[in-house]
């Protein structure tokens, strides 16, 4: 019941206090409108009470809730210069009262407040530090009324700032709010600040404190102080605030830092800053530059001691990234340092160190080497002088940038602890980087590092010990050594001893030579020396003062030994590796030393060799010494791969070898190419063999020594076999080839089965002989071989101009060109006139192509396949060339003949003179062309390879002579006759004894067993010949069948051409011929002769009836018929016989020439003949019947008319009535060289003398002969 009477009161008395409340509040805004009124005396009484001249545009009020508010809004304060704007412009400004707390304080001044909006100020710091408002007095007095007043405000106003002390630029704020906040009793108070920066200092700043005491007496002040800020760009806040100290280039940035102060000075500070783009410099020292900083940090100050630490931060610069740093540092009163680094990156701590180190400070040295690493658990001390100090801690992934002599280190892990003393530092890591360019040139990677390392200090020395250091690289090893370095500047006294192990691949040595304190020309072949291998063990150990090493004085020790198995070791590269040796090397003071007993090089097996270098960091070469052995090949090979090649490369080409060798090597390599290297190299041969290849001639049961050098190859005695015989030879050189020299005795028969194209049956004997070998050092240059002997013990069979007996000395030179290829070019010269140039193909062994001259000029070598024969002799006897070149076998074993050339001025043929003769012939087109040029013929020939074809024999000739063609034998072409080739001769002049017979014309075709010459023609003015004929090859002979017919004028100038006869004259001649002989066409005889030959003479003249005509009478009987004929009718007719007509048939048959009507019809008288000569018995059977036509041709007149009568008419037909009267008979018979004419008739005298004269066949005697 009571709550319901207390709640029922309460509401009542709510109710009525807020009706009072609105009353009072509506009386008191109808007071507030009229404070307009009051500006002038406000103007004024501001005027009276601070001595400023202000002007109030206009005054308002306004009730804001249950306070009032009073509004001055457009106020300026006017300048001292009344020329001036105003100094103070206010756009409003605002005082208000909170009645309620009025009310219970009874305090107007704390429970009222002041806003100023809009206001425009410019503050300005005077030289002397002090602060002044522009427009405002100066005044000694605090203005303390700011900490007596509630609340005061300055909202979206304008403040410029100008520091004349520091002699800065104006700087602006646009727009800022000051709150300041007061408690009643004046002692507590809050301080806000929000201000949009220019944009050359930020975006935004925020200051928020809560001080206790006077603000205006800064040892009464406590409190804590907020600061925030966003975007704020740093140099133009530091720059002007320290001058002095590092300048600050670039770099923006938002901090949040609260802080507690006592005694105005701060003894807590914490916060969190974040900065981009930093670059911050100084007069000394290198530029800092920052891509972000953030992180926490706090800072303490209790009793004089002060301590900072950082947490979580985070570094990044040149686009590397450092998180997480952790640290306290402290510092006591007594000025000591102390501290713990929880994390730590070092690299980005020698980033912010370098900007804060002198470029000239001894200390900037160490940033050189830019270490890196997390620094974990670092706890340190130090006094306020640094002479006592000690540090401690762990590190990891520990490394370092290559300074100076200090190397590069990468990922090293261990602990540390250092004092002033002494101290100790203990490392492991795995895959360990070390690059320490004053020592090696390339990075080391240590697969496992492990070890301590301890040093102290006195008063004289640092004194550094090395105890189980082991590194576990390409090879184990384990080191100890004691390091003096004295303070004075002495050299330094090492004495270490490292064992090392596993090293299984020697080629990677060159990783690890100190190359930079090392000769650069012993480097660069220790590089590559030692290409594979291993080492099982070896052992290191150096003693003295470092300036003294490598010791040369004996002043201290240095020695490395171990052996190297299964190594491959380069002496030089222009030499083969030693392969597979095993060596033991030993570095001995400055020198080396590597002993090698066992091993290859190429195919070639090492003994034993010594590689040494004397004084390693000054020589200038290397020196070896070594034996090596294997197969003549395999040394000669071994040999090509090295500076010698040039002497042995063309031996190797020229040879191949076969047999063993024992190589002795004495070498002195120089490092520098532009000295020469000195090569002794001795080549042991035994019962070696060398087979010369471009004629696979073997040199075997080689005995010697053969000396290889730079300047060539050279023996001075070589003992072998060649040829089937013994030999000796020599080796030597000049500058541009290498000679070898066999001298021997061998054998035609030997020779001939090395070289089998000189295979012959003509020469057989022994001989001594000489081989000189010219082999040149240029590639370009064929070798050549020269074999000379005086043949002295061979005896050659074969013509006289090859032939010799075994006693006569004749020279014989073969030079044989080695060309690399399958032609081996040969040339021969055999006494004063026979020269060859042979090629020879050496993969069938037998002559390719050959160029033969005999007489005095010399061969070339032919281009072709084939032979070339030239012969220039005054007598040649061709027969004889024939049959000792012209068997079969021989002639297998040639290539074919393509060029023939034979000029000579005495040809012998068969034993026969054919005198001068010049023939040129080239086989082309499967036939040989060419001319000729001799007694019997003269002109151009082309003869075809297939005889029994459609090729022809074609000769285009300037003459045939067949006279000179007598001496011919052409018995051999009757077996062939069917193999012949056609025949086509055209011939401008056919000559028989003489005489031309005219222009021939002669074309043959083949028939089935032989040949048929279908066309035989001759002409010469008038006088024209063509015959046909047929050679037909029967079973067992041949025959030949002739027929055709000539024809002329000038019969009888053509019998005196040829030399039967002049005695007829003016004649006109029509002779046919039909019939065959068994044989050839040049086997014609009158005796072998079977047909008939019909004679037909006209308007011809006999000038004599002397023996010459029998001549004509012998020429119808076909030069044999009538050969010993002779009739003497020089009784009948002395001055001449003139004829109208001669005619007649002549049979021929058997031997036998039979005619019964050869009649002479002369204009004086006419004869007819009948009967028979027996061309075998050489004897004749003739009846010959006289007829004079006049009595007035006989010579005794009517004296022989009545007496033959009776017989002539008998004897004569009626035709001839008159042959009764005057004809006579008579009777040849007998043989022919005694002819016994018998008159059958008493008065035969005339006509018996005509008759003989007109038989008279003396002329064929001449034909005999």
């Amino acid at each position: 019941m009571v709550i319901r009477h207390v709640s029922r009161a309460s509401r009542h008395l709510l109710f009525w206090s807020l009706i009072t409340a609105a009353l009072l509040l509506s009386a008191f805004r109808i007071w507030l409108t009229d404070i307009a009124d009051y500006k002038p005396e406000l103007e004024r009484r501001i005027r009276e009470a601070a001595g400023i001249a202000v002007h109030i545009g206009r005054l308002d009020a306004n009730m804001r809730g249950f306070s009032p508010e009073l509004k001055l809004i457009d106020i300026a304060v006017d300048s001292a210069d009344s020329a001036a704007r105003p100094a103070i412009r206010l756009r409003e400004i605002r005082i208000g009262i909170d009645l309620l707390a009025w009310l219970f304080s009874q305090d107007p001044m704390a429970s009222g407040w002041v806003s100023l909006v809009g206001a425009k100020l410019d503050i300005i710091r005077n030289s002397d530090g002090s602060l002044a408002v522009k427009g405002l007095p100066s005044s000694d007095e605090q203005p303390l009324w700011l900490l007596q007043g509630g609340k005061y405000e300055i909202l979206q106003s304008q403040l410029t700032w100008q520091d004349l002390k520091r002699g800065s630029p104006k700087v602006a704020v646009d727009d800022f709010d000051l709150l300041i906040k007061n408690t009643a009793d004046g002692a507590n108070h809050e301080v806000h600040l929000l201000a949009k920066l220019p944009e050359s200092h930020g975006d935004r700043l925020r200051v928020s404190a809560r001080l206790t005491g006077n603000p205006f007496q800064p040892d009464t002040i406590d409190g804590s102080l907020y600061l925030e800020a966003d975007n704020l760009q740093g140099p133009a806040w530091l720059n002007d605030a320290f001058p002095e100290g590092p300048r600050l280039n670039s770099g923006s940035g938002d901090f949040r830092i609260w802080s507690e102060w006592r005694h105005a000075l701060p003894y807590r500070i914490a916060g969190y800053a974040q900065a981009q783009q930093i670059q911050l410099s100084r007069p000394q020292g290198a530029a800092l530059q920052l891509d972000t900083l953030e992180g926490n940090f706090v800072w303490r100050d209790e009793a004089g001691s002060q301590r900072w630490c950082g947490y979580d931060v985070n570094l990044v610069a040149k686009h590397q990234r450092w998180p997480n740093a952790e640290f306290c540092v402290g510092r006591n009163a007594d000025g000591a340092l102390s501290g713990l680094i929880e994390r730590i990156d070092l690299q980005a701590l020698m980033h912010l160190a370098a900007a804060w180190t002198p470029a000239d400070d001894r200390q900037a040295q160490w940033l050189k080497i830019n270490p890196h690493g997390i620094l974990r658990q670092v706890g340190f001390y130090a006094d306020a002088n640094f002479d006592r100090y000690a540090l401690h801690g762990d590190f990891t992934e520990l490394g370092s940038e290559a300074a100076d002599v200090f190397p590069q280190l990468q990922s090293v892990n261990g602990t540390f602890s250092i004092a002033d003393a002494g101290g100790h530092l203990r490392l492991n890591g795995r895959e360990v980087l070390l690059n320490a360019p004053a020592l090696f040139r390339n990075p080391l990677t240590l697969h496992n590092l492990d070890g301590s390392l301890s040093w102290r200090q006195t008063a004289d020395a640092w004194q550094i010990h090395g105890a189980d250091l082991m590194i576990d690289a390409d090879m184990r090893t384990a080191s100890a050594f004691d390091l003096l370095v004295p303070k004075n500047g002495d050299s330094p006294m090492l004495a270490m001893r490292t064992r090392f192990s596993d090293f299984n691949d020697i080629g990677k040595v060159p990783l690890y030579l100190p190359a930079k304190v090392m000769s650069q020309d012993a480097v660069a072949w220790l590089d590559d020396a030692f290409v594979a291998g291993r080492i099982e063990r070896g052992e290191m150990v150096l003693s003295g003062r470092l300036a003294d090493f490598p010791f040369e004085q004996g002043n201290g020790r240095f020695e490395t030994v171990f052996a190297i198995d299964g190594g491959e070791i380069q002496i030089n590269e222009d030499w083969p590796h030693l392969q597979d040796v095993h060596a033991d090397v030993q570095f001995l003071g400055a020198d080396l030393q590597v002993a090698i007993d066992g091993g290859h090089s190429e195919q070639v097996d090492i003994s034993q060799a010594v590689v040494a270098i004397p004084d390693l960091a000054n020589s200038e070469a290397v020196y070896v010494w070594g034996r090596v052995g294997g197969k003549l090949a395999a040394g000669l090979s071994y040999l090509q791969k090295t500076p010698l090649h040039g002497k042995v490369d063309p031996l190797v080409k020229a040879f191949s070898a076969e047999g063993e060798v024992r190589v002795d090597l004495d070498l002195k390599i120089p490092y520098y190419e532009n000295q020469p290297t000195v090569s002794e190299v001795a080549a042991h041969l035994t019962e070696a063999k060398l087979t010369l290849n471009s004629v696979a001639l073997a040199i075997s049961d080689i005995n010697g020594v053969l000396h290889f050098s730079e300047d060539g190859a050279s023996g001075e005695r070589l003992d072998a076999r060649a040829l089937g015989h013994p030999i000796r030879g020599t080796l030597s050189h000049d500058q541009s080839s290498t000679r070898l020299v066999l001298d021997g005795t061998t054998g035609t028969a030997e020779l001939q089965k090395q070289f089998a194209f000189l295979k012959n049956q003509s020469a057989a004997g022994t001989f001594r002989y000489r081989a000189d070998l010219l082999i040149p050092y240029a590639a370009e240059r064929p070798s050549v071989l020269t074999i000379t002997s005086d043949l002295q013990g061979v005896a050659v069979n074969g013509p006289d101009w090859l032939a010799k007996s075994a006693e006569q000395s004749l020279p014989i030179a073969l030079n044989f060109r080695l060309d690399s290829g399958d032609r081996l070019p040969l040339d021969i010269r055999y006494g004063q006139d026979l020269s060859l140039a042979l090629t020879i193909d050496t993969k069938q062994n037998r002559l390719y192509s050959g160029h033969v001259v005999y007489g005095g000029s010399q061969a070339e070598p032919y281009p072709a396949a084939g032979l070339k024969l030239d012969i220039d002799r005054p007598t040649f006897k061709l027969s004889e060339a024939l049959a000792a070149f012209g068997d079969s076998e021989q002639q297998q074993r040639l290539p074919p003949l393509r060029e023939v050339g034979l000029t000579t001025e005495q040809l012998i043929w068969q034993g026969r003179d054919i005198g001068p003769f010049h023939c040129s012939l080239t086989r082309r087109d499967q036939g040989w062309q060419g001319s000729i040029d001799s007694k019997f013929a003269r002109g151009q020939l082309n003869i075809p390879d297939l005889r029994g074809g459609g090729e022809r024999f074609v000769l285009n000739m300037d003459y045939l002579n067949l006279s000179a063609a007598d001496q011919l034998d052409f018995d051999a072409a009757e077996d062939v006759v069917t193999e012949l080739p056609l025949i086509e001769i055209d011939s401008q002049q056919l000559l028989w004894r003489g005489v031309d017979l005219g222009k021939l014309k002669l074309r043959s075709e083949r028939r089935p067993q032989g040949m048929h010459f279908k066309q035989i023609q001759l002409n010469k003015g008038g006088r024209t010949m063509e015959f046909r004929a047929d050679w037909t090859k029967l079973a067992g002979a041949s025959v030949t069948q002739l027929s055709g017919r000539l024809t002329t004028d000038g019969f009888g100038q053509f019998l005196t051409e040829l030399g039967y006869t002049d005695e007829i004259k003016e004649t006109h001649a029509d002779i046919s011929i039909n019939g065959g002989w068994s044989g050839a066409p040049h086997q014609f005889s009158l005796a072998g002769f079977d047909g008939t030959v019909q004679i037909d003479l006209s308007d011809g003249r006999i000038s004599s009836i002397e023996p010459g005509f029998g001549r004509l009478l012998g020429l119808i009987a076909m030069e044999q018929w009538a050969k010993r004929l002779s009739l003497d009718f020089s009784d009948v007719y002395r001055q001449g016989f003139a004829f109208d007509r001669i005619t007649g048939h002549f049979r021929f048959s058997n031997a036998q020439a039979y005619t019964d009507d050869l009649v002479i019809d002369g204009v004086a008288a006419k004869l007819s003949l009948a009967g028979t000569a027996d061309l075998a018995k050489k004897t004749v059977d003739h009846r010959v019947a006289v007829i004079p036509k006049s009595s007035d041709a006989l010579p005794i007149a009517g004296t022989i008319v009545g007496g033959i009568a009776a017989m002539i008419t008998q004897v004569v037909t009626d035709d001839y009535k008159e042959g009764y009267f005057f004809g006579s008979q008579y009777k040849l018979a007998g043989p022919w060289g005694n002819v016994e004419v018998t008159p059958l008739h008493d008065q035969d005298g005339l006509v018996k003398k005509a008759w003989r004269s007109l038989t008279g066949f003396e002329w064929l005697n001449d034909l005999t002969k």
